[in-house]
């Protein structure tokens, strides 16, 4: 088993007992993913928008590319409910996961800095 420490900010926070912002830790097996996370939460895709692990981007909303993403023991993961806005700290050049980049190049989507 490996141990998740998971933030869950917005209408989300209530899988883990808040109402606006929540932290909790989740045991999972070594294989987990995110979607794994999601399902042990409780959460629906429908309502998750941005997603974090470990200070890297995952996830945007609508378009929830990371269900397979591998978790490992010790990770950090930070989910934002789909209606919460995007945290000012992230805003300019986040770091985003090999996928979600690789993604959003292919759509068009975001304009980020070179390198990221």
């Amino acid at each position: 088993m490996m141990k998740i420490d998971v933030a869950l900010y917005g209408g989300v926070a209530r899988a883990a007992g808040g109402k606006f912002v929540a932290q909790t830790e989740v045991e999972l097996p070594e294989s987990a993913t995110l979607g794994d996370l999601f399902a042990k939460l409780g959460l629906a895709e429908t309502e998750i928008g941005i997603v974090f692990v470990n200070a890297v981007l995952h996830n945007l909303p609508g378009i929830m590319i990371c269900t397979e993403d591998p978790l490992h023991d010790g990770d950090h993961v930070g989910i934002f409910a789909i209606d919460r806005v995007w945290p000012y700290q992230y805003r300019d050049g986040t770091q985003m996961s090999p996928k979600l980049r690789a993604y959003v190049a292919k759509q068009g989507y975001l304009r980020h800095r070179p390198g990221q």
